[in-house]
């Protein structure tokens, strides 16, 4: 089974508040992901001491994405809304808001997976 890691927004995706995720993979490793594939999603890198947290189901092929082109509603679906109203932080203790305008004005060429969660680990 594949591996995802959700790393900064795991609160997130556990919270059910999380349904796309955008990578900056190459074009190959992309192609290998597609819709109905379940996928393991992981708290952080397994390289990393990372543990799984569930499975979640790719809803869709993944597509690019200019991020600069990314709708506004997207910042909900990435669970970013979601974390920001509980005041979390990005890396570099940056607001989740800031950490999304940041990445527009960037603007990189993104892989987007929507996705819906399967199944969640108890929680310890």
């Amino acid at each position: 089974m594949k591996i995802i890691s959700f790393a900064w927004t795991t609160p997130a995706l556990l919270a059910g508040a999380k349904t796309v995720t955008r990578r900056e993979w190459s074009d190959r490793y992309a192609r290998t992901f597609h819709r109905g594939d379940l996928v393991a999603a992981y708290d952080r890198n397994p390289r990393a001491h990372g543990k799984q947290v569930g499975v979640i189901e790719l809803t869709r092929d993944p597509y690019q994405e200019q991020l600069g082109m990314t709708p506004a509603e997207e910042f909900d679906h990435e669970g970013l809304a979601w974390m920001e109203k509980r005041g979390l932080t990005m890396p570099g203790g940056v607001s989740p808001l800031e950490f999304w305008r940041a990445g527009r004005r960037e603007d990189p060429l993104v892989w987007v997976g929507p996705f819906r969660v399967v199944s969640l680990e108890q929680q310890l």
